[in-house]
């Protein structure tokens, strides 16, 4: 799967878009000045890099010119609205650049990351429809950051950072796993597993668990709500895509 990196600031529309293309691409997002990314550039070694224009205009040739210096082999676009690119193009000494204008159209977008990375949109778009779908459910960010990570090279990966928002997302989209952590507060596992399997709709997701619970006492329990499932933290990559592949394939 081809990596994204955006950098910079980002507004509402920003986020929406890149959520979008998230569907496609392994993306990331660092809200942090472009002269503070090369260490994370280096490390991760993003297929194409995304840069703001909002961030850009504080130093309109000298920012992108050093991102390009030190990786001249890595494609560049910008996003942010209409006017400021103009705005950026006006003041920018270099070879032309693209944008993803701000609000962002589906079709366009796609069209340009997809050419920019000199891949099919019909092929981006068909091995997404292929894949299955994993809800995450963790308090912990690290932890969903991790496990996204670990998975989404070969699933489509959705996150939930509590019961609630498990129901919100489930009532959206019915995925064909849940990676469920036990220690939530507010509603746990086991109370998230509970509504799950009363429920009709949901029943018969495969849910697995995922703790740093070995105790028998409070594992027991769980046997009657039929978990597919249990991971023990801390989590290993070759661990959670096995487990996963013995459930979903």
């Amino acid at each position: 799967m081809k990596q994204l990196l955006a950098i910079g600031k980002m507004d509402e529309d920003a986020k929406t878009c890149f959520k979008y293309l998230e569907q496609f691409f392994g993306m990331q997002m660092m809200e942090s000045p472009i002269d503070s990314c090369a260490s994370v550039i280096e490390v991760m070694k993003p297929d194409l890099l995304l840069v703001s224009v909002d961030e850009l205009l504080v130093s309109p040739t000298m920012a992108l010119n050093n991102l390009q210096d030190k990786n001249p082999e890595l494609p560049v676009v910008t996003f942010g609205k209409v006017q400021d690119f103009v705005r950026f193009e006006k003041l920018y000494v270099g070879g032309q650049l693209d944008n993803i204008n701000l609000p962002f159209e589906e079709e366009s977008a796609m069209y340009l990351v997809c050419t920019k990375l000199k891949v099919s949109q019909k092929k981006v778009k068909q091995e997404a429809a292929k894949k299955k779908t994993i809800l995450v459910v963790d308090d912990d960010a690290t932890t969903l950051r991790s496990l996204k990570t670990m998975l989404e090279d070969k699933y489509n990966v959705n996150l939930a950072n509590s019961g609630e928002k498990t129901f919100e997302m489930l009532s959206n989209k019915i995925p064909d796993l849940i990676l469920l952590d036990y220690e939530m507060p507010d509603m746990n596992g086991k109370e998230v597993l509970e509504k799950i399997r009363a429920d009709e709709k949901y029943r018969g997701i495969p849910v697995i668990f995922v703790t740093s619970i070995s105790d028998k006492r409070q594992i027991t329990p769980l046997i009657a709500l039929r978990p597919s499932g249990y991971i023990l933290k801390p989590i290993t990559m070759d661990i959670i895509k096995s487990e996963v592949a013995k459930v979903i394939g």
